[in-house]
């Protein structure tokens, strides 16, 4: 059997083949300022909960560095295959100082792209936002990116977090849709001279070619990416059945998925 992590990893390769979620973030901050349009010579990343770099790619072509962490095991291998730019641990105030004294002039761009519900409730989401943000130059840009709280990963993660008395996990994630699509949640973290604005953007799951390849990607919300228990891959499939079949009935594939996330963007 798999454990939690490994099925995670599985979920996500599916995630990227089928959403338009990076390629959205990345074309949105181009449009904002936050990311060059074209290659410029000392710009810098650091993309916070890399996952398997699908994001990190995507921008590549326009910076000079791009600093990686990712805590999930099996993402790192595919990580450390691509860049030896990679901190493979959580991230938290031992790993910002591990960053800051290897990079000790900073930041333009610091991405945290569907990261915050990994966290441990508001004031621990309050201070990992606080950590990125002391890693900026000035003029630079956290770039936070998350569900709308309509999308269906969102809905469906924390139903199923609920139904399996994961109520941590489903606290944080109430609380986070409650306040974290909100500038002055983010103005009171960043000061009053730091500029927070926040887009909504379009990101469906786009040509699902089958019902399974939809199942296994819907997993991805119903994991703990760094648990290593054993993953009961039928329960979670149950699940995702019965929200399907109730949320888009009569689905037809190729199936494309509306959904929606929020693109935070804080200036400094």
């Amino acid at each position: 059997m798999l454990l939690d992590y490994e099925v995670f990893e599985q979920a996500l390769t599916l995630f990227h083949r089928y959403s338009l979620q990076n390629s959205e973030a990345v074309r949105q901050l181009q449009d904002k300022g936050a990311l060059p349009i074209v290659y410029r010579a000392g710009f810098s990343i650091f993309d916070i909960g890399a996952g398997q770099g699908h994001l990190p790619d995507l921008m590549r072509p326009y910076a000079e560095q791009i600093i990686l962490l990712e805590p999930n095991p099996r993402c790192c291998d595919v990580l450390t295959k691509k860049s030896t730019d990679v901190y493979a641990c959580p991230w938290g105030a031992s790993a910002r100082h591990r960053v800051s004294t290897d990079h000790p002039q900073g930041f333009d761009l610091i991405t945290l792209s569907h990261v915050l519900y990994h966290f441990n409730g508001l004031d621990d989401i309050r201070e990992k936002i606080r950590l990125a943000l002391t890693l900026l130059k000035p003029g630079g840009n956290l770039a936070i990116i998350l569900n709308q709280p309509s999308a269906p990963m969102a809905l469906i993660g924390i139903g199923f977090q609920r139904a399996a008395g994961r109520w941590d996990e489903a606290a944080t994630n109430l609380d986070l849709h409650a306040c974290c699509h909100e500038s002055r949640f983010y103005q009171a973290l960043a000061g009053r001279q730091a500029e927070v604005t926040i887009y909504t953007i379009d990101t469906p799951l786009d040509q699902v070619p089958t019902r399974e390849d939809l199942l296994v990607l819907f997993r991805m919300c119903l994991l703990n990416p760094l648990s290593a228990a054993p993953c009961d891959t039928a329960r979670l499939d149950a699940f995702i059945s019965d929200y399907l079949d109730a949320t888009y009935p009569g689905l037809i594939y190729p199936a494309t998925i509306p959904s929606q996330d929020d693109l935070v963007i804080i200036r400094k």
